[in-house]
């Protein structure tokens, strides 16, 4: 077997355990039960993980990472319509509030979690790659826009966890506000620059 067709069954697997999560939830879990729904052997599963915990945190990483990613898509796909954006995340974050709980609480867990912040470190990584992006976009330094960043992963997990659409809503509204003076202050140094 190549080594592509190995990871890609590795990464069928987790797929298909992280949609178990996410229909039966952690507490409920089982591998016997993970098997048998997904039509697994566990001589294979366990072919492809440590242990049984190692199954788990797998599945967590990779829901938290697609759900990261498509957040992080939306982001970039609304860089030129900030307003937009800013009005229209909590909905986005809405798609995806069940699956970030379950992630947030595996990556919470006594049992699971400080081996799964070891196995998402690579998300730092990630966030970097971010940062660079919006720095080219909006010209901005590297602490604004990591600074943006965590302040939005904070709001979105804040209102995955809590339910609470007011409060995070007016917590991105003054996000917004600091965006906008910080975007209209660099449209005015420009434009000074240029009559100069």
């Amino acid at each position: 077997m190549d080594m592509q067709a190995v990871s890609d069954r590795k990464q069928e697997i987790t797929q298909k355990t992280w949609e178990y999560l996410l229909r039966t939830g952690l507490a409920d879990a089982s591998v016997g039960e993970l098997c048998r729904e997904e039509k697994i052997s566990q001589s294979s599963l366990y072919h492809w993980f440590i242990n049984k915990d190692d199954i788990w945190i797998s599945a967590g990483k990779y829901g938290l990472s697609k759900v990261v990613d498509e957040l992080m898509a939306f982001t970039l796909l609304h860089t030129d319509k900030i307003q937009v954006y800013f009005e229209t995340l909590l909905d986005e974050v809405e798609k995806y509030k069940y699956e970030l709980r379950i992630a947030v609480q595996i990556t919470s867990s006594p049992k699971f979690g400080s081996r799964m912040r070891d196995k998402s470190k690579d998300f730092h990584f990630f966030y970097e790659n971010f940062a660079h992006k919006l720095m080219g976009l909006f010209n901005c330094s590297y602490l604004e826009a990591e600074t943006f960043i965590y302040s939005i992963l904070a709001y979105v997990l804040d209102f995955a966890i809590w339910d609470d659409r007011f409060k995070t809503q007016m917590l991105l509204d003054n996000l917004y506000d600091r965006v906008k003076r910080r975007l209209s202050m660099d449209a005015e140094q420009k434009q000074t620059e240029g009559k100069i």
